[in-house]
């Protein structure tokens, strides 16, 4: 009989035990979810003219952790935050910013193609986004091809931001110059598998990886975590569906260009 009691007594800890780990790892689930970053693609380009300061406002007011800067330099050497290689789309200039002059570039207007009342916004140099994010965010720098690196270097570590940033290179010479110039500085990779990953570790050490949500599998995520790197879903030009998808997938950030519907969807998805 003692024997019998003692063994439900056991019994009924272990089952109280497993309860308990299972409401725990919910509960860890779910704040997960709470704690991916939002890296913001050309700031919150929905909701005012992107890589401004105002749509970077409006990506810090909807809780971007992140500030994705796209670095190009005009013909005088002057780094500025413009995705595109000419002005056309987003000013109301025209031609290649590499063959314009930085002080011709200052006069450019790059709200009023969004909307009226964002007439007069200006083409931000990397120089005042990095004045301006001082305490608000960490950055992305998205260094476009021909961008003078030393400079950026120099400037990144003047403004305190070597250790509060990570970098990306469409060219992989850039960014073989990049690592043995500024070996401090994180960078990212794009890698959909295991693989790829591997492939690139060859070149450098990746400390975030960019993949597609659906690619992030549970060998993946492991693989990443086990070798430090942080895993950042692209989400681009994304939907509701696709966020309820990526936010599932469980990465450490997401690059998305609306944390307004990001945050709603997240919302939608708590219990």
């Amino acid at each position: 009989m003692k024997f019998n009691a003692v063994t439900a007594l056991l019994a009924l800890c272990v089952a109280a035990l497993v309860v308990t780990l299972v409401i725990m790892g919910g509960r860890n689930n779910k704040e997960e979810r709470k704690n991916i970053e939002i890296v913001v693609h050309r700031g919150a380009n929905h909701l005012a003219p992107e890589n401004t300061i105002e749509s970077t406002i409006a990506a810090l007011d909807n809780g971007a952790a992140w500030i994705e800067l796209d670095v190009r330099h005009s013909k005088d050497s002057v780094l500025f935050n413009l995705h595109d290689e000419t002005l056309d789309r987003t000013t109301n200039g025209s031609g290649l910013l590499q063959e314009a002059l930085s002080t011709e570039v200052d006069t450019l207007d790059a709200g009023l193609w969004f909307a009226p009342q964002f007439r007069g916004a200006h083409v931000p140099r990397i120089s005042e986004m990095l004045d301006f994010l001082q305490g608000k965010a960490r950055v992305f720098f998205d260094v476009k091809r021909g961008a003078p690196l030393m400079p950026l270097i120099q400037m990144v570590r003047e403004k305190g931001f070597a250790d509060k940033s990570f970098f990306w290179f469409a060219d992989p010479k850039m960014l073989e110059a990049f690592v043995k110039a500024a070996p401090e500085m994180k960078v990212k990779v794009n890698a959909n598998s295991v693989e790829r990953l591997r492939e690139w570790m060859e070149v450098c050490t990746p400390a975030y990886v960019e993949v597609e949500p659906q690619e992030i599998t549970h060998d993946f995520r492991n693989f990443c975590h086990d070798h430090g790197i942080l895993i950042m879903a692209a989400i681009q030009n994304g939907t509701a569906e696709m966020y309820r998808l990526a936010i599932a997938a469980e990465p450490d950030l997401v690059n998305i260009d609306q944390p307004e519907l990001f945050n709603k969807v997240l919302s939608e998805m708590k219990p």
